[in-house]
């Protein structure tokens, strides 16, 4: 469709061609739908109920109707697919990229410049922390480094946490000494 921007005159006309309860209740732009009408040379204004008879038989909608409905339906489809697209090479992207970080972690080389790289590393960082915690024993701070894959440690290493020393952890149990009321470490 058109983007010229319609005259006070025009807009007033095609309204009264196509009430915007009308063009609501198709999902359509009035503007749209009244120049579609006069282009096929229907003059008499749409009334909502024969409106919504259309839609409940489509094989009663005017071919012209139908043309725009179809547009839109197509128009819908396309910005579907190019989101879902979108979010395919998003994943895609990041997954190239967590696999660069985690090398780079590995190699102990600095990680890729940007705010997702460093998110992946944090998130590598602390899902070790939490493991650290979960395997430490019966002690908030006995040493668990051996349950954790060598792409963990490495990422520990980044955020400068040391296993073996349980003042530089960032996750803590409930009971732990280190643990202040406010659930906070003493040490950070």
């Amino acid at each position: 469709m058109g983007k010229h921007r319609p005259t006070p005159q025009q807009k007033q006309a095609d309204r009264a061609l196509c009430p915007v309860h009308v063009s609501n209740v198709l999902g359509l732009k009035v503007q749209d739908v009244a120049r579609t009408m006069r282009a096929n040379g229907v003059t008499q204004p749409l009334a909502t109920d024969r409106v919504r008879k259309w839609r409940e038989d489509p094989g009663s909608t005017p071919d012209w109707l139908a043309a725009l409905l179809t547009e839109k339906a197509v128009r819908a489809a396309q910005q579907q697919a190019r989101r879902e697209r979108s979010a395919l090479e998003d994943e895609h992207r990041m997954l190239l990229l967590r696999d660069t970080v985690e090398r780079r972690l590995l190699a102990k080389e600095p990680i890729p410049a940007g705010y997702d790289a460093e998110v992946i590393a944090m998130d590598i960082a602390f899902g070790a922390s939490k493991e650290l915690v979960r395997g430490c024993g019966p002690v908030c701070g006995g040493t668990a480094a051996d349950l954790l894959l060598p792409v963990e440690l490495a990422a520990l290493s980044w955020a400068d946490v040391d296993p073996d020393d349980h003042k530089t952890w960032v996750v803590h149990r409930g009971d732990c000494p280190a643990v202040t009321d406010d659930g906070r470490s003493p040490w950070r």
